[in-house]
């Protein structure tokens, strides 16, 4: 995201909105492309917290009950992996699996 947010855009004029800079500038910089900030401002960021727990608290970015997690972790830790790396991913993966669908 960090990548494809900082790559710059082509330029075409007749596309509507922002073009020939990155996804960032186009938002960090509205004026320079003819846009206008619309964002609000939050004096207090509690809110944010509220809105959250009120919609879901954890479980609404959460990719799995947290009964499926526990039990994940549970498996993960009985394999005693020591560093979980790209390298070794596809094997832990492949381990656990059975495990966890017993």
């Amino acid at each position: 995201m960090e990548f494809r947010n900082g790559c710059k855009m082509r330029k075409d004029k007749n596309k509507p909105g922002p073009s020939g800079m990155s996804r960032n500038d186009a938002f960090s910089l509205p004026e320079d492309w003819g846009g206008r900030d619309c964002l609000l401002r939050l004096e207090d960021l509690s809110v944010v917290s509220e809105l959250k727990e009120e919609l879901g608290g954890d479980a609404l970015i959460a990719f799995s009950t947290p009964e499926f997690s526990a039990h994940a972790q549970v498996v993960y830790d009985s394999l005693e992996i020591v560093q979980l790396t790209f390298e070794n991913v596809w094997v832990v993966f492949i381990t656990m699996l059975p495990l966890v669908f017993i």
